[in-house]
């Protein structure tokens, strides 16, 4: 295809992704147009430089595969396996933990998968290429949409702040007992400085603190969370404790009816959630799926620890959103890789 054709789909591509990332940022599906326009841009760039050297269009491809995606995977495997080994040993093995290092196997595998599927001859048998392309398209298809998420989710943790928010609200992430996790101290310092910003202003956002008391914990997260908070300076009057939530989604429901509760209307009142910066995507996309108005602010993490915790994010993004895309693509696949065995079959 003309790289110009692909550079200027790219860049249109683009304009309609951050057009429609101003008008609402909350759209998961926002990412893939960000996806697809870097897509483009690349594709276009790496023709053209094909054509100023003269390569056939077949070498081109090969060249994109081999120069790009290819060791790109493969670096991105061993990086994740080396950082789930790091996070592991730190924090020891449990599903979060470990989530990166299945990954990066999985992305070592992926070339091998498509190398397979792509090969003719009859030194393969053909319910080894059938698998190989089953592995291969899987692959894609999960690659394609974290790259997508993580693509959004590095835009919208670098909007600006939003003033003049009617509430404050920390998400809880868990306690030592009854004491606030490093974790957990990050998000109620950035708290602080949201709240310390709209006093500046002339504004008295409620604070709310959420979290309920989980099995190893002798107090609530609200509790604990409201504790630190008072110690910082503020007033124990500004903070409204939510004690029951279990996840995130509870987290936001019960601040919907607390504000309800103090003569907020939840469907008018702004809210700024503040959370840690791996997980401001998806609280993002559930506060829309809620029809809550919010912003949604980031605390930073330990760098070891992002990954595992950014693929759990992932993780239950995939489970929770994309169903109908899921089971649409799963049955072309299914069609399609039907449809190649029988076509294999009739051959032999």
């Amino acid at each position: 295809m003309d790289p110009a054709v692909l550079l200027a789909a790219g860049c249109a591509v683009a304009v309609f992704g951050v057009t429609r990332m101003s008008r609402e940022p909350r759209r998961l599906s926002t990412g893939f147009f960000l996806l697809a326009a870097v897509t483009l841009v690349v594709a276009g760039a790496g023709t053209a430089a094909a054509r100023l050297a003269a390569l056939s269009a077949s070498d081109s491809a090969s060249v994109l595969l081999g120069a790009l995606f290819l060791p790109g995977v493969i670096l991105a495997g061993l990086a994740l396996l080396t950082n789930g080994i790091t996070v592991t040993r730190r924090e020891g093995v449990r599903p979060t933990t470990m989530t990166p290092v299945l990954l990066g196997l999985g992305l070592l595998v992926l070339p091998v998968a498509a190398v397979l599927a792509l090969r003719r001859g009859p030194a393969v048998p053909h319910w080894l290429m059938l698998v190989a392309a089953t592995a291969t398209l899987v692959g894609v298809y999960l690659l394609a949409h974290l790259l997508a998420f993580a693509v959004h989710a590095f835009v919208y943790g670098r909007l600006a702040d939003e003033p003049g928010a009617d509430a404050i609200v920390v998400l809880g992430c868990g306690l030592n007992r009854n004491r606030v996790t490093p974790l957990l101290a990050a998000r109620l310092d950035r708290a602080l400085r949201v709240h310390r910003a709209e006093t500046a202003g002339g504004r008295a956002p409620i604070l709310i603190t959420s979290g309920g008391k989980g099995g190893d914990e002798t107090v609530s997260e609200a509790d604990a969370m409201a504790t630190y908070l008072v110690a910082a300076g503020v007033a124990d009057t500004a903070i409204v404790r939510e004690r029951c939530s279990r996840n995130t989604e509870e987290n936001l429901r019960n601040t919907l009816d607390l504000l309800g509760s103090r003569g907020l209307d939840p469907a008018e009142s702004r809210i700024t959630v503040v959370t840690s910066n791996f997980h401001v995507l998806r609280a993002a996309a559930l506060t829309r799926r809620l029809g809550i108005e919010a912003h949604v602010v980031g605390a930073r993490t330990a760098r070891y620890f992002i990954p595992a915790a950014f693929l759990r994010e992932f993780a239950a993004v995939l489970t929770t959103h994309y169903r109908r895309t899921h089971l649409a693509v799963a049955t072309a696949t299914v069609v399609a890789l039907t449809a190649a065995g029988v076509d294999a079959y009739l051959s032999t």
